[in-house]
Formats: C-alpha cells, structure tokens, sequence
C-alpha cells in the first residue's frame, strides 16, 4: 500500500515527513493509516503565543461576555478572497453560506465550530471556514448549533445531524469539518447519521479534534504549560455545562469510544503543543482500526486550532490548504470541470 500524501501548493514553505504505519506489524493486513509530521516556519508564532498566554482562562469570566468578546472581534477577509455570504436557516438552524469564486467541486463543505459546546458561532469561524470551502474548491455552510448550558447535549448534536441531512436532501454532496468540539460534533454526527441509514459525507477534517468528555487523556497535563490556547479547568468547565449530567464516556458524547466502522475518509490535523494531542491521536488510531482511510498530520510547534490565524501565520495557510486539498480529491467535479491530472 503506497503512503497517501497530501500535495503541497508551496512546497519551499513547508516540511513533510511521512511514516507508513502500515509496516509497524507485518503480521496483520496494512492498516489505512498514514502519519504526516509536518513543519512550517511561521514568524509570527511567537507574538500570537503571547497574546494568548496574556488572555484570562475562560472560566474566570462570564461567559456571555467570553462569547460576545470572541463573535465581536473576530474579523472575515472573506469579501476580499470573492467569497459571497449569505445567512440561512435551515430545518430551524441559523447558518451561513459561503458561495466561493471559481467552484469546481459540486459538494458542500460543512463548517461545526468549535468553542467548548458553550460558545462561538458563525461570526468566530466564517474566515477559517471560508478559506478552507475556498481551497476544496465548494462552496461552504457554516452552522451556528445551539449552545450549552441552555442547551445540553443532545441540542447540538441533533441540529448538526439536521444540516447534514438538508444538505443530502438537496441533491449535493456533503463534506463535513470540525475544530475542537465541533470535530467531536462532526464524529458523533457522522456515527449519528451511518446507525440511522442516512447517506455518509464524502470525507471530513478534523482540526484539534475534542472527542473525549472523561478528560483522562495524559496530554491534557503533559502538554499544558505547551499550548497557550487550551486550559484544563474550561474543559471541565464546559463538560459539566454541554453533559447536563450525560455520561462522558457515553460514544454520542465523546466518539472516541464509538464504533466507527464504515466511516468515510478522514483527516486530523493537530498541533504538537495541544493538550488535546492525546484525543486527535487516539481517534485516528480508532478510526484505522475500525478500517476508516486515516490521515494524521501533527504541525510541530503549533497550539490548539491555529487555523484561526489564517492570514498571519505561515503553518496556519498550510493547514488549511491541506485540508482543502484532502477535501477536494474526495468531491466529484462540476459538470465540464473535469482535468487531465484529475485534481
């Protein structure tokens, strides 16, 4: 079995090495697998650290005032890119199209985002989303799910299945991403959606994926005075508000414990700072265990969804066009969009 790699626009900015699993025990059939340890210089690593080493934990402040501070600031350069938004609800969902320039994919890019299952929204994650829709290729859908503690789980996971299934109805193919809760979401929706019969995405990417609510994962200490992005006592925090008294260890809750079996294609993406490290990588070891084509890339020297900072910094762009470019191998071409290469 060839190792799957991912091509790279702007080959001179980054590193890959690639391990294939698939040789570690030659007793058993190759395992789906495959590791992409990259690096990518980023100059601005450094000062993003800092301002987010001077930020107050989450759980030290209203969280109204968290969400407001985090919808309110964060900015789009959308506009600029050609990328066209357009609000939806859909079946009682609020969300938001993101129509790209040039499509050459007939597929949608389905956007949850992260935020502890507490907070963010569109407003937070339309750039990261757009510019990775823009990258496969399709046009995206950004979905605002409803958030804890007003609305425990299963609020979250039930609008998430219910965009999905939207999007099947109308005819167009379907690719999911999630960062942090929502990959978790993204997960959870995707088993969700294989027990009810329904048509699968075509593939999904999993950015700092959070999907395990025991929090017992070694790197949530180990790597913890690593990321400047993660705190320990918000996860907690935001646990206890998205569980409602739920069972962490219940696979709709946290799909790292769920039968993953007939899942489509999947890439995770993690940071090597990230006290989530432990979660990205025991799902993709799930995941090829369950025989599900598998990619696990580790950015060294990177925090929690540092997609975020598309734009200023270098490992961030190639993050994000990785995940495009995974995104659109799996997607069928518009009509007389074909190529003779087949990208």
């Amino acid at each position: 079995m060839r190792p799957y790699v991912i091509p790279v626009r702007n080959p001179g900015r980054s590193t890959v090495r690639s391990l294939d699993l698939a040789r570690v025990d030659a007793t058993k059939e190759p395992s789906p697998m495959r590791v992409h340890v990259v690096t990518v210089p980023s100059r601005r690593r450094e000062s993003i650290v800092a301002s987010l080493r001077d930020l107050p934990p989450v759980a030290d402040q209203p969280l109204e005032n968290w969400r407001s501070l985090v919808d309110d600031t964060s900015s789009h350069h959308l506009d600029e890119l050609g990328v066209v938004r357009e609000a939806a609800e859909i079946d009682g969902v609020d969300c938001e199209w993101l129509q790209v320039p040039d499509r050459r994919r007939d597929a949608v890019v389905v956007f949850l985002h992260g935020g502890g299952f507490v907070a963010h929204s569109v407003a937070s994650h339309r750039d990261r989303s757009g510019r990775i829709a823009l990258a496969a290729g399709c046009d995206g859908l950004v979905v605002s799910y409803r958030l804890a503690p007003e609305h425990p789980f299963p609020a979250a996971l039930d609008d998430a299945v219910a965009v999905c299934r939207a999007v099947q109805r109308s005819g167009r193919p379907l690719l999911l991403v999630g960062d942090g809760a929502g990959a978790g979401l993204a997960v959870s929706a995707m088993v969700a959606l294989r027990d009810a019969g329904d048509p699968l995405p075509l593939g999904a990417v999993c950015i700092s994926p959070w999907v395990d609510l025991t929090l017992t994962a070694g790197s949530l200490r180990s790597r913890l005075a690593a990321d400047p992005f993660a705190h320990l006592h918000d996860l907690r925090s935001w646990a206890a508000a998205y569980l409602d008294g739920a069972d962490p260890s219940d696979p709709s809750v946290s799909p790292l414990f769920a039968d993953l079996t007939g899942l489509p294609p999947l890439l995770v993406q993690v940071g090597s700072d990230e006290i989530l490290f432990d979660d990205a990588l025991a799902l993709a070891e799930r995941a090829s265990a369950a025989r599900v084509p598998t990619v696990l890339e580790e950015w060294m020297d990177m925090f929690h969804t540092w997609h975020a900072y598309a734009g200023a910094l270098e490992a961030a762009d190639g993050a994000i066009d990785h995940a495009g470019t995974f995104l659109g191998r799996l997607a069928p071409h518009l009509a007389g969009q074909e190529t003779s290469t087949g990208s």
